[in-house]
């Protein structure tokens, strides 16, 4: 059971708590947390469904400020195309963008939506395939990857049968990560902190759950795998491939399709099982193959709808030694 916000404020104690922790709190995170809270109170001024036109134009609007992320953003879409025009690349940098923003407000007024606000903004595909993974009674591992609204499909899979729990790296800033939080686990959701997830996960497995998990952004060189990704080696962490291999989870590829005016769509593909990448060359080449596997799914995916991917991130900035 929950405790009511007007509870917590009513605790003395708690109230001398807050105020030691925030004196504790640097700056520029209370005043980054100021912000979150102003947009999120603006946005609550607009009618239901203002999120996305309001989250286009405020991403354009960053985007200008910050040359260094607009650099990257249209090298890796050079080098991932370059069969396309100039002109062809920048309409796919904008489309990027907007949709991003519009992710961003979408998820930041999820905490006022209903169960039918939510069914009503995500349509499903080949859920069978979920449900198939499940039968095995051997946990599910979801594959996405920062496409189309992930926070939003996150919370879409949650009310298949059984919430999920999401893997995910926190922020340096407590005091938004908290806010996040609260929004991922608003319908239900668990959240795994990445530093904890090993051990979670596989809690997880034997008791038949089901974990999210997305794969496509850089890792640390000592703890990569490197496998190709849009036609250049990738630094990808090997967790879901180690994770399969000791519990025989299936892994369901699973990505959130925008579909206009706020509305998504959020497809579940075929199960991966662990028996495809069996290797007389052990257990190194089974997790490398395992995981150029996992990386050519999502690129797929990513060529299908190129603008729906989160471009502004430097996938390929960790180098092999």
């Amino acid at each position: 059971m929950r405790t009511s916000p007007s509870a917590v404020f009513d605790d003395g104690a708690v109230r001398i708590a807050r105020r030691r922790r925030r004196r504790g709190t640097p700056l520029g995170h209370r005043l980054e947390h100021a912000l979150f809270r102003l947009a999120a109170g603006v946005l609550c001024l607009f009618p239901r469904g203002s999120s996305s036109r309001l989250g286009r134009r405020a991403a354009r609007l960053t985007l200008s400020v910050f040359s260094r992320r607009r650099r990257i953003l249209i090298e890796n879409l050079a080098r991932a195309f370059p069969e396309k025009s100039a002109t062809e690349l920048r309409r796919i940098a904008a489309e990027s963008i907007e949709n991003l923003g519009a992710a961003s407000f979408e998820f930041l007024e999820v905490s006022r939506w209903t169960v039918e606000e939510l069914h009503a903004s995500v349509a499903y595909e080949g859920v069978e395939n979920l449900e198939a993974a499940r039968a095995r009674g051997k946990g599910v591992i979801l594959l996405s990857a920062h496409f189309g609204n992930w926070e939003l499909g996150a919370l879409a899979a949650g009310r298949l049968g059984e919430p999920i729990s999401s893997v995910v790296r926190p922020l340096d800033n407590p005091l938004i990560e908290a806010e996040i939080t609260r929004r991922r686990t608003h319908f239900g959701n668990r959240v795994i902190a990445k530093k904890e997830a090993l051990r979670e996960m596989l809690r997880a497995m034997r008791q038949n759950e089901t974990v999210a998990i997305l794969l496509d952004q850089t890792v640390l060189p000592e703890e990569a795998v490197f496998v190709p990704f849009f036609g250049r080696l990738a630094a990808t962490t090997p967790s879901v491939a180690l994770l399969q291999r000791k519990t025989d989870a299936a892994v369901v590829p699973v990505f959130t399709w925008p579909a206009g005016e706020g509305r998504y769509r959020l497809g579940f593909e075929k199960p991966i099982l662990a028996e495809e990448f069996s290797s007389e060359d052990g257990r190194a080449e089974q997790v490398r193959r395992a995981t150029a596997r996992y990386a050519e799914v999502t690129e797929e995916a990513v060529r299908r709808n190129p603008a729906a991917w989160l471009w502004l991130h430097n996938r390929w900035k960790t180098r092999p030694t």
